[in-house]
């Protein structure tokens, strides 16, 4: 294995050995063809030269064995002892027996032919045979020849290596060379990736025509690598470009070009991680009446408005981060804070930039932003709880009338919890029959019959006992649980109707119910399910008063819409309750077709000491009158009041003159056992003279 190796790894040896090879096999084979003739034509010779040897002794012999001349004989063939050769003779008459024999004295052990070469001759006279001369020699002779035949031979083919070798030495320059130093471009192009190299044609023959194959092999892929090189690094930029586009989009707020919600959670997350002994504030802005410009003017304006905001509060801004979370919602960091003044500095000043107002294609546009602060580590040592925590202070902002700020406190938090328990009870209150009707009677101004009654759920917690529905119908409201509760109201509300119905009370009296505007927003499913069930117990649809906010009847969907037509075809009554504290638009209660106006208790309140509020109840009663629309004061709580309002033309009140909300069980009671028209002294012992002065105290403090 050494050997072929040492033979056979390079082309140089390979055509030298081949070379060589060549010739010595080449001379081996001559030689021995010549050697093999040279032997048969020395073997003959030698056989004609002891034939002639024999022919010239035998006349002689032949006169000796007829006159039995031994000595003659005997002189004649020792004289062949003189031939270095010759082995033996002897001379044998017919009968076979030995007339003379000589034998000479040989060492046959060095020699290569052991075998004799023997010759007969027969001894004739006349014709006559006499006997048989018989010459034995062995082949020193022939190897005499033959060794200095191979002598020859031998220095022939040294000659004939040594010849192959200089031509292996001619043949490697003018055909291996080219090869080897081909050879040599193709490693170092392999090794190095170095395209640029090129072979040297060294002939025109195949092997350069092979040198010019390669070095235009090398000059494409060299291109081809400078192309791709190029292509490499423009996908490369394009890629960092992109990379820069993603970060920036994923970082970034599309619209206003600030950091996004995704950088500023980042941001905080590494704060706390890596510099947990540095203080920091955590603002959190919501723009107020974002949503009505919105509405109102359209989406348009409001990008361009959240933008302008967007800029002015950075106008405020030194090394704070702003980010906008989404939507109008906002948040600013303040690092290294040292006093709370500072950050409050802060929140005031983007409050008086904000009051400037801004112009959005030529209108001028205003909004408000509340906003809430949380410190860190002392109010959160989380992201989320930091952020959470200034959420909850911009909530309390938002309910202490907006367009302020507040420092996150230990209070927001409990209110939270308290409102996460109510929520968790509220979602089994139906179920565990935690609700309950109270009804407050609606009298005729005039006359002091009562005439309908206002539906009013109460809700008897199992700790808290009983919790006012100003608490727990918002809630309801935002968690999705009004649609069950609304629909609860609706069917018991028809119920103890018609357990009033039972009693012979008036066939005009009415029930009222509120309807939240969320229980709009479906298909109108309850709506169907109520109708169907008003039918089951017997009731006309005219029996039932259906009180909506104002807000709802400016609402510009189509299925509130029809809905609100659908109850007014089935013959409900639509009451707007809360009257003048909203939005309505005076159109809407014609398009609409409203029955019946409640006037809230806030102008009732004022009507002793407040002309505008007189002012303001005369007013709706006569547009009302002149609609054909029912008026009912809500709130009366004094005479003087519900003579203000019936010498002003209203027709009904309701209020605590006349009684306070009550169980079903008591007001049927107290109104349908005795007549129904109302003494505030005997008929109605709820609120007795007494009581009725306490009451008036209470509210008065």
């Amino acid at each position: 294995m050494p050997l072929k190796r040492i033979l056979f790894r390079s082309l140089k040896a390979k055509l030298l050995a081949m070379l060589m090879l060549v010739a010595f096999f080449s001379t081996i084979s001559i030689a021995a063809m010549f050697t093999i003739y040279e032997l048969n034509a020395v073997t003959k010779a030698e056989q004609s030269r002891l034939n002639s040897i024999a022919n010239i002794l035998a006349p002689n012999l032949t006169a000796a064995l007829i006159f039995e001349d031994q000595a003659s004989a005997t002189e004649q063939i020792k004289s062949l002892q003189g031939q270095s050769n010759i082995v033996s003779a002897q001379v044998e008459d017919m009968k076979g027996n030995v007339f003379v024999a000589v034998v000479a004295e040989k060492d046959n052990t060095k020699q290569i032919f052991t075998d004799l070469m023997v010759v007969k001759t027969t001894l004739q006279m006349q014709g006559i045979d006499y006997g048989v001369l018989t010459i034995k020699a062995d082949y020193s002779l022939i190897e005499a020849s033959l060794l200095f035949f191979s002598t020859f031979l031998l220095v022939i083919l040294v000659l004939i290596l040594v010849l192959s070798f200089i031509l292996s030495l001619f043949l490697r320059k003018s055909l291996i060379y080219p090869l080897i130093q081909l050879a040599a471009v193709a490693d170092r192009v392999t090794k190095t990736s170095n395209y640029s190299l090129r072979s040297q044609v060294l002939s025109t023959d195949e092997v350069g025509n092979l040198a010019s194959c390669f070095n235009l092999m090398l000059e494409t892929i060299e291109q081809r690598d400078h192309s791709l090189e190029e292509t490499v690094q423009q996908r490369t930029t394009a890629l960092k470009v992109a990379n820069t586009q993603l970060t920036t989009q994923a970082f970034s707020d599309p619209l206003s070009g600030l950091p996004n919600r995704r950088y500023i959670l980042n941001k905080l997350a590494d704060l706390i991680e890596h510099e947990k002994d540095k203080k920091f504030a955590v603002l959190a802005l919501d723009l107020d009446g974002f949503k009505e410009i919105n509405d109102t003017l359209g989406h348009d304006y409001g990008d361009l408005l959240l933008i302008a905001v967007s800029k002015s509060i950075a106008s405020v801004l030194g090394t704070e981060i702003l980010a906008r979370l989404g939507g109008d919602e906002f948040i600013i960091l303040v690092e290294n804070i040292i006093s709370l003044s500072d950050v409050e500095s802060i929140s005031i000043d983007i409050h008086n930039h904000l009051s400037k107002g801004f112009v959005i294609k030529g209108k001028h546009v205003y909004v408000t932003t509340s906003i809430g602060i949380a410190v860190f580590p002392e109010h959160g040592d989380t992201v989320e709880n930091i952020v959470k925590c200034a959420d909850l202070a911009m909530y309390k902002s938002k309910a202490a009338g907006r367009n302020c700020h507040h420092f996150f406190n230990a209070s927001m938090l409990d209110d939270v919890v308290k409102k996460r328990e109510l929520v968790e009870t509220l979602r089994h209150s139906l179920k565990n029959n935690e609700f309950e009707l109270y009804y407050q009677p609606i009298v005729d101004l005039s006359t002091n019959k009562i005439c309908k009654a206002e539906a009013l759920i109460r809700w008897h917690h199992p700790l808290r006992g009983l919790v006012s529905p100003f608490e727990f119908i918002p809630v309801a409201e935002e968690v999705g649980l009004i649609t069950d509760i609304g629909e609860w109201v609706a069917r018991t509300a028809a119920q103890d109707l018609a357990e009033f119905k039972k009693l012979n009370v008036d066939t005009e009296f009415q029930i009222s119910i509120n309807v939240s505007p969320l229980q709009f927003k479906g298909n109108g499913e309850w709506m169907k399910n109520w109708f169907e069930y008003i039918a089951e117990l017997g009731l006309s649809h005219d029996a039932i008063i259906v009180e909506i906010t104002e807000n709802l009847l400016m609402e510009s969907e189509e299925n509130i819409r029809y809905q609100l037509t659908q109850l007014r075809d089935q013959g409900v009554s639509i009451a707007i309750d809360d009257f003048g504290v909203g939005y309505s638009s005076l159109s809407y209660l014609q398009k609409m077709d409203v029955d019946i106006l409640k006037i809230d208790k806030s102008f009732v309140d004022d009507l002793e000491t407040e002309s505008n509020s007189r002012d303001l109840c005369k007013v709706m009663i006569m547009l009302a009158q002149q609609l054909n629309i029912q008026v009912v004061a809500e709130g009366i709580e004094n005479e003087e009041q519900k003579q203000y309002l019936l010498e002003a033309g209203c027709q009904f009140g309701q209020g605590y003159l006349f009684s306070k909300p009550m169980p079903f069980l008591q007001f049927q009671e107290n109104y349908f056992s005795h007549q129904s028209r109302l003494d505030l002294a005997t008929v109605n012992p709820a609120i007795d003279d007494t009581e009725y002065k306490v009451e008036l105290m209470k509210k008065a403090i």
